[in-house]
């Protein structure tokens, strides 16, 4: 199940930064040039900040996702000190490990609650990754293409209220750029079809419970030059995941991923992105749980198939050593779901934005970015980097 409700990326954490200074003015008024100026051009940075960043920091949460609506919420993450590695031995830079408590709410009433943890062990030979949530999504779901339906081209609203479990580790092979991994993820959750404008009112909504279960592998090399706004080198992950009673689930089913980002440098400031993914889903799938078109200026949910393949591109034009425009563009195909007598489609999207280089020495970028849809504009507020790794 796929839900942009949070991105937990090491860039959202400099939303604090900015949060707290506009708490007091005055207050921070000795502590920012020490902590926040860059002292190569006397700019807003927080490069010295993030690299010793320890204890308790409190993470502002903006949601800018048009399938659930704007929102915000806060998190507070406790950053464990690292143990230093020696470079000759360990030539790679692992994140520190962070525990985190977070809370968000949108303006269509969704919204999440829970904690995590990311673990660096073995001298960053192994990475964990753990949440607890508890969740209540608003969403539609979108029957395209039915003839004569009802629902043809319409939006069925449903809310799914439950929780969820994730589990994920993954093992660094020797000191290469290279993972092996699994994963486990399970919800328990009730599903309500909002019909309220359709059924009569002396109807109630039709609900049912369900329980998802999945065990998972995957294999990732991640060659990028960093891991908030990458600039060069390659990602790439494959990924396999049983839905099965064994592990919990009511639906029994196979989905299959993969995914490629290639980034090419043009001068100090500019460079290239490209996006390639793919998904497809096998057996008996719920209808939340299909493949969409994940693309800036379209809803989650909003293009679904059984098979899905997006490509996008994304040109970041650096105008000063601080500031850049960001042109993309991107489309998406899917394959028909039989079972819906849904129509395989294709979509395209694209747009502009802006980005602000907020922490010069690890290459983080912020900024804010309009896109345009099949049916709608929205807007997106990015922070490190506006895909999903």
């Amino acid at each position: 199940m796929r839900l942009n409700l949070l991105k937990l990326s090491p860039g959202l954490l400099f939303l604090c930064l900015l949060f707290l200074c506009l708490l007091s003015a005055s207050a921070w008024a000795d502590w920012l040039p020490d902590n926040l100026v860059d002292p190569t051009d006397g700019k807003l940075d927080a490069s010295d900040y993030l690299a010793s960043a320890k204890g308790f920091l409190p993470v502002p949460i903006i949601i800018t996702e048009p399938a659930i609506g704007y929102g915000m919420g806060l998190a507070v993450a406790y950053f464990h000190v690292p143990k230093e590695l020696d470079r000759e031995q360990h030539p790679h830079v692992g994140p520190p490990s962070i525990s985190i408590g977070f809370g968000a709410k949108t303006e269509n009433g969704t919204y999440l609650y829970g904690g995590g943890h990311m673990g660096v062990w073995k001298d960053d030979h192994v990475r964990y990754m753990g949440a607890l949530a508890k969740m209540n999504v608003n969403m539609a779901f979108y029957i395209n293409g039915r003839e004569g339906g009802i629902f043809n081209d319409l939006g069925i609203d449903f809310n799914i209220d439950g929780s969820f479990l994730v589990q994920s580790v993954k093992f660094r092979l020797q000191e290469s750029n290279w993972w092996l991994g699994t994963d486990y993820f399970y919800t328990t959750a009730e599903n309500t079809f909002k019909l309220g404008e359709i059924l009569p009112p002396t109807i109630p909504d039709p609900q049912f419970n369900f329980d998802l279960g999945a065990l998972g592998i995957f294999v990732e090399y991640d060659g990028r030059n960093t891991i908030f706004t990458p600039t060069r080198g390659l990602s790439a992950k494959l990924a396999y995941s049983n839905f099965d009673d064994n592990w919990g689930s009511d639906y029994d089913y196979d989905k299959f991923k993969a995914s490629l980002f290639h980034f090419t440098p043009f001068g100090d400031f500019s460079s290239l992105g490209l996006r390639l993914e793919a998904e497809a889903v096998n057996g008996d799938t719920p209808f939340f749980a299909y493949p969409f078109v994940s693309l800036r200026g379209i809803p989650a949910m909003r293009y679904q198939g059984e098979d899905v393949i997006v490509g996008e591109a994304e040109y970041l034009w650096g105008l000063t050593p601080r500031w850049s425009l960001v042109l993309f563009a991107g489309a998406g195909r899917t394959t028909s779901i039989d079972v819906f007598n849904e129509r395989g489609q294709t979509v395209g999207a694209g747009g502009l934005g802006f980005r602000y280089r907020l922490a010069r020495k690890q290459g983080l970028q912020a900024g804010v970015d309009v896109a345009r849809g099949p049916e709608d504009t929205s807007i997106y507020l990015t922070v490190g980097n506006a895909w999903s790794f």
